[in-house]
Formats: structure tokens, sequence, C-alpha cells
């Protein structure tokens, strides 16, 4: 049987950029002289989405800042076979949340009201380096992450943090938020350096998990090919099916030598494993 042909209910998207040759060989890179093609390619390739990106610094040629840009976006995804299922604000990771001022407030609300346009269903927000979660910013993040939810929930919209916390400690705080609409984004790559097991950490975030990010590192916190680095995927497999994720994997993966042939290995490999987990 082909790896294409194994048995998955799956959904795969994509980050976008992944699928395209990025300069320096940035790993977050918006794709600006070729974000239109990406769309034809992760649709021939087998993705359901691309998770569109917002830069750590704002870029007002970005289609994303435009209703024009948005409805071209949406006609790509049609004319494709694609769906638009989630956005991810980067700006937030050089930008602190805790310490939100008026403008940054503009702008978060501003991205999630262009998310809705767009027809996603998800935001996600990574809560790293300047608006990293830790006990420091329990309190100040909380109130700010209530509202924001608020928001998102009055577009249809639900919230998925990322954070580098550990298990026990992400699971208390986003119970302690008391909202159904805030969930965490599981990322295997980042997690992989900080947790012995992978399969322990998704079992104790259970459905508190919304989102996940696939990826592999090595322990020098290098980006590899899946399979090459430190994730055992088909424990995170085995697990995700314990806790009866069923939402899509969105690659966050390396480009390796063609963006294009390296997605296909990899959502190839995916489609394996979740076989494998299925089985079992």
């Amino acid at each position: 049987m082909a790896f294409d042909q194994l048995p998955s209910s799956r959904s795969f998207g994509i980050v976008q950029g992944r699928l395209s040759c990025s300069p320096n060989n940035l790993l977050q890179w918006f794709p600006q002289p070729c974000w239109k093609d990406e769309f034809a390619i992760a649709s021939k390739v087998g993705f359901s989405f691309i998770e569109i990106l917002v830069e750590r610094e704002h870029n007002p040629s970005n289609p994303f800042w435009s209703h024009d840009g948005r409805k071209l976006i949406k006609s790509l995804c049609q004319q494709n076979d694609l769906e638009l299922y989630s956005s991810c604000l980067d700006y937030i990771i050089n930008h602190s949340l805790a310490t939100v001022t008026p403008d940054l407030d503009s702008y978060v609300s501003d991205f999630i009201s262009a998310t809705s346009e767009l027809g996603c269903k998800v935001i996600i927000l990574p809560l790293l380096e300047k608006s990293d979660l830790n006990q420091s910013t329990f309190e100040q993040l909380g109130p700010i992450l209530l509202k924001y939810s608020q928001l998102a929930k009055s577009f249809g919209l639900s919230i998925c943090i990322e954070s580098l916390m550990e298990s026990h400690q992400l699971t208390s705080f986003i119970t302690s938020l008391n909202d159904s609409n805030i969930k965490c984004v599981f990322d295997t790559g980042n997690r992989v350096l900080l947790s012995e097991s992978l399969s322990t950490e998704i079992l104790n975030l259970g459905s508190l998990i919304g989102h996940v990010h696939i990826k592999d590192k090595q322990v020098s916190g290098q980006n590899v090919l899946l399979g090459r680095g430190n994730v055992d995927f088909l424990s995170v497999f085995h697990a995700l099916h314990e806790i009866s994720y069923n939402g899509p994997l969105v690659f966050e993966t390396t480009r390796g030598l063609d963006p294009v042939r390296t997605a296909e290995y990899h959502i190839h490999a995916c489609r394996f494993f979740d076989s494998e987990a299925s089985r079992a």
C-alpha cells in the first residue's frame, strides 16, 4: 500500500512559508515574493490548509492586513480546494502581551477581526520570548487572554496559546482561566527539548490541546527532518489517539534541500505513524 493510501482521518496543514526557499535558511518567514504559489503547491502535496503567518514585526505588504489581500487569499484557497483554518500572531513574540499598550491592544484586536474575515476557526497566540508565559506573568496574562477570548468568541474563533511551560503548570494556568474557548498548542519539536516523554505530556494536557504543531529537533535545538531528531513520533501519535485528539496537524518543519519534496516526505511519514497508532 502506498503511503498516500494509508488510512488516516487527519487533516494536515503547513505554516505559511515552509513550501518556499527562504533567505539565509530562515525558519519562520513570510514568503513575500511567492506567497501566492504556495496555495497550489499545498493542494498538490495533500495539505488541507496553510496556517496564515503574521510576522514578528509589522509587514504592511502582507496580504493579511488588507481587505483586498484577504479577498485574494480566500480566492486562492477556493481555487485550490483548501480551507482557511488557523492564523498565528508571531508579532507578540517581539512585543510583550504582558504589558500590552493601546497600540498593541489595537493590533491584536485587528488581527482577530481580520482572521475572522478570512473565515478561520483558530488563532494561535505564541506566548514566547517577550510574551513568555511563566510564574511571574500569570496574573498579567490571564485577564488579557480572557479579554481577547471574548472578542474571538464573538467572531466564532477559538484561541490556542503556545507556551514552553511544563505541562502541569500549563494545565494549571489554562484551568484557572475557566474559559473553554482557550486551549493550548502542543509543539512536538519545542517540547521535546523540555520533556523526557512527549506522550506523558500529551496525556497530562488531554482535552486542553486544541492545536498541534509537528516538527522534529535535535538536542542542539536544530530543526531537522522528521525522524532525524529526538521526537518519538509513534508514541506521540499513540498519545494523540488516546486523548481522542481529532484536530489537524500543522507542519512547522524544516524545508530540507527541496521544500516541496520535504513536505511530501513529512506528510507521508505522519500518515504512516497515524495509521500505525490507530491499529494498536
